[in-house]
């Protein structure tokens, strides 16, 4: 039968879907409580990187108790999502750019977070790969993902007496081998775990090693921080460019463009550990 009518515009089927398990699963971004946030980052203290002590309860005055230098500062920069278009304005609505500019933005931030975040990249800091933090390490390389989970709980609450749960991170492609090792559990919030309580973020990061290297074939990067927090421009403040002054008349073409800030901070932990993808 010929077709004598051309396609009907419908809403997109998939627009409300929910995003994939990744980053912002484990650390829900909250609004920025100050706008100036998006162009100066933030700093605040933190009270848990200290060692506990204990002594003993003798008969004796004047036992002798180790002080702890003061609380750590953890400053963290800013960085700023987009995503663009670039079309023919014939049919195209302001309201319609509008809305499929804000669904483009809502589908692909957190992966462009994860991205950024793992590789330290346009200015942010702190983060995983090219990290200037002093107190980062990279543990001997492992063979497998238990044994690399083992390193990095190890080494954070043992090493560094660290006494919340912290965030291993790993690249999707190391998934399937946490799930085949059986060494997670979703907790009631749907946040992946280890029986020790660490939570797990899998995503789009880069797999980079501590100093920006590739890993080998068949490797990859597994990284532990601390607690985390991610601050973004609240939705109202997402910016999203108007529709006529970004028409270019001589081509015909609309420019579109929808970004939001974002800053994204760690209780100043970060170990690395090389991994074999292996079973």
């Amino acid at each position: 039968m010929a077709v004598v009518t051309g396609p009907v515009y419908v809403d997109a089927p998939n627009a409300n879907a929910s995003p994939r398990y990744g980053l912002f699963t484990v650390v829900p971004p909250r609004d920025f409580p100050d706008v100036h946030i998006r162009d100066g980052g933030v700093v605040y203290e933190v009270a848990n990187d200290g060692a506990g002590h204990g002594y003993d309860v003798t008969c004796a005055p004047g036992t002798s108790k180790t002080f702890d230098t003061t609380f750590t500062q953890v400053a963290a920069n800013p960085f700023v999502v987009y995503t663009s278009a670039v079309c023919g304005p014939v049919g195209l609505t302001e309201q319609r750019l509008h809305d499929a500019l804000l669904d483009r933005l809502s589908v692909a931030e957190q992966g462009t977070v994860e991205s950024v975040f793992s590789q330290q990249a346009n200015g942010q800091s702190p983060g995983l790969a090219n990290s200037t933090n002093p107190g980062a390490v990279t543990l001997t390389a492992v063979t497998t993902i238990t044994a690399a989970i083992s390193s990095l709980e190890g080494w954070l609450y043992q090493t560094k007496q660290y006494g919340l749960p912290g965030i291993i991170h790993a690249p999707s492609v190391a998934s399937s081998y946490f799930r085949e090792v059986n060494s997670m559990m979703k907790d009631g919030g749907g946040v992946w775990r280890t029986p020790q309580g660490t939570a797990i973020s899998l995503g789009n990061y880069s797999g980079l090693t501590l100093a920006g290297g590739a890993p080998a074939a068949g490797h990859t990067t597994l990284y532990i921080t601390g607690q985390m927090a991610i601050w973004r421009d609240s939705q109202a403040n997402v910016l999203v460019t108007p529709y006529g002054p970004n028409l270019n008349r001589a081509t015909n073409q609309l420019y579109g463009l929808s970004e939001r800030g974002y800053v994204v901070s760690i209780d100043n932990f970060v170990a690395a550990i090389d991994v074999i993808l292996a079973i």
